[in-house]
């Protein structure tokens, strides 16, 4: 995690963790790349998460679920929200993809 978005991210994700220090700043980073890619696969895209605030708030709970070691729990509790992005970033797969044609 370089770049500023990624920054601005990783304190976000602190904020909403309670997290005021910078000793385990590389752990919650690693825990921000598995959000995402655990996101990535359940939405079945890519998401700019400094757009996509339904994202960034999702991933937000999911580092939250991760940190307190509840992590089984995550999809069961936002499946709607999960469902409700696989859903965004299909119909934007297709409206793409009408525009191609």
């Amino acid at each position: 995690m370089k770049d500023e978005k990624d920054i601005d991210l990783l304190e976000e994700v602190k904020s909403h963790l309670s997290i005021t220090w910078n000793n385990e700043d590389a752990n919650i980073s690693n825990l921000v790349i598995e959000a995402k890619q655990h996101l990535s696969e359940k939405i079945g895209a890519e998401i700019d998460y400094s757009k996509d605030f339904s994202a960034r708030r999702l991933l937000k709970e999911y580092c939250r679920y991760v940190r307190n070691y509840s992590k089984e729990y995550f999809e069961q509790n936002f499946i709607n929200d999960i469902v409700f992005l696989q859903l965004k970033y299909a119909s934007e797969d297709l409206k793409d993809g009408e525009s191609e044609d």
